[in-house]
C-alpha cells in the first residue's frame, strides 16, 4: 500500500480531494524526519518472515503528518505563543529510537535471518 493510501486510510479519508495536500504532508513528515536523523527505508513495506520491518517508521510519518493535517493554523507573531502546538511526545519518543536505527541494515539483518 503506497505511503499516501496508507495516510488516507489513517486519517479516514474517502477521494481524492485531499490528495496533493495529503502529499506535501508526507513529503514534509520525511523530511522533518529525515533532518531529525532518522534515515529512512528504501522500503517501508518490507516483510520478513510475516514481520513488518519497517512498521515504526510509517509510524512516526503518520503521526507526524497527521500532526500536520490536523493543525493547519495561520501563526502571527503575536498568537504565536499561543497557537503553537508541538508535535506529539510518542512520536518524539519515536524518533529518538529511530535515530539509532539503519534501515539498510536492519533490512540484511532481517533478510538473513530469513534464510538461516
Amino acid at each position: 500500500m503506497p505511503l499516501l493510501e496508507e495516510l488516507k486510510e489513517y486519517l479516514r479519508i474517502d477521494g481524492g480531494d485531499e490528495d496533493n495536500t495529503l502529499s506535501s504532508f508526507l513529503s514534509s513528515s520525511q523530511m522533518y524526519l529525515t533532518n531529525a536523523g532518522v534515515k529512512q527505508p528504501t522500503d517501508y513495506y518490507l516483510k520478513v518472515n510475516e514481520k513488518d520491518v519497517f512498521a515504526q517508521h510509517r509510524l512516526a510519518i503518520m503521526i507526524l503528518a497527521t500532526h500536520f493535517y490536523e493543525n493547519r493554523i495561520a501563526i502571527t507573531p503575536s498568537a504565536i505563543k499561543v497557537a503553537q502546538i508541538t508535535i506529539p511526545y510518542g512520536l518524539q519518543s519515536i524518533i529518538l529510537q529511530l535515530k539509532w536505527v539503519d534501515p539498510d541494515e536492519l533490512s540484511a539483518q532481517q533478510q538473513s535471518s530469513e534464510i538461516e
